[in-house]
């Protein structure tokens, strides 16, 4: 019986908090790509080749297990980016909004 009770309650308040929401949250659309570096060896530039021409800059880039970019050149469907990336990290590149539909052609580590 305490069961059923808990239960109801639980159903009751969560009616009360859908009740309650003033607006519809509609999310962003961003294309996160992640580039994990599975070459073994640390890496100090990336170069990326896309679908559609693209522009972002260094704020859109994070990398895990490396060091912030230094360079970042966008040209049309070209993209290179200089930045060490330890064997096993990975940079994450979000493109804008505007970008969402973009997909990668290529992609080159160098060291």
């Amino acid at each position: 019986m305490k069961r059923i009770l808990v239960v109801l309650l639980g159903l009751v308040l969560f009616a009360g908090v859908v009740a309650s929401a003033v607006d519809n949250v509609t999310p962003r659309v961003y294309n996160v790509l992640l580039f994990d570096n599975a070459t073994g060896v640390q890496v100090t530039k990336l170069a990326i080749i896309f679908d559609i021409d693209v522009e972002f800059d260094a704020s859109n880039i994070v990398v895990i297990g490396g060091g912030v970019p230094t360079a970042v050149a966008v040209t049309l469907t070209y993209a290179f980016i200089d930045v060490v990336v330890d064997a096993g990290g990975t940079l994450q590149l979000v493109l804008p909004p505007e970008y969402a539909g973009a997909t990668v052609v290529n992609a080159f580590w160098f060291e």
